[in-house]
């Protein structure tokens, strides 16, 4: 597995690479341009990213926009398999909870702060762990 983790705190990053690394490599962005740019790269390298942990509040192109430009990226390809999305954020009006489960299609929506065994709980039920 290859995750994707976009946070602009990395002690996010490191919480959910204890979480992660033992199922597959972990590679991190501080925000959504720098995700959507090692996105891009992963899937020209012809090795996407399984799975993307995405924070809504980040600097510049926020979580949504980036899940979206990845989205499009994906869909270029054809039929490319889809990526798994997990937004992880403090967030939790219904506004930013649709937009991201109908828009950018997320198959979880994690609310900080984390709990290991919530998070860990949460991943396997999806298949992410």
């Amino acid at each position: 597995m290859r995750y994707l983790i976009v946070d602009d705190d990395e002690s996010i990053h490191l919480y959910l690479q204890v979480i992660l690394s033992p199922y597959g490599e972990c590679v991190t962005a501080l925000s959504g341009e720098e995700a959507v740019d090692r996105f891009a790269a992963a899937l020209a390298e012809g090795a996407p990213f399984d799975v993307v942990f995405m924070d809504i509040l980040l600097p510049g192109m926020d979580g949504h926009e980036a899940a979206g430009a990845m989205r499009r990226a994906e869909a270029s390809l054809g039929d490319a398999a889809s990526f798994k999305l997990v937004m992880i954020t403090c967030l939790v009006d219904d506004t930013n909870v649709n937009r991201a489960m109908s828009d950018a299609r997320a198959e979880l929506y994690i609310t900080k702060p984390l709990d290991r065994e919530s998070v860990s709980r949460q991943l396997r039920e999806r298949g992410i762990l």
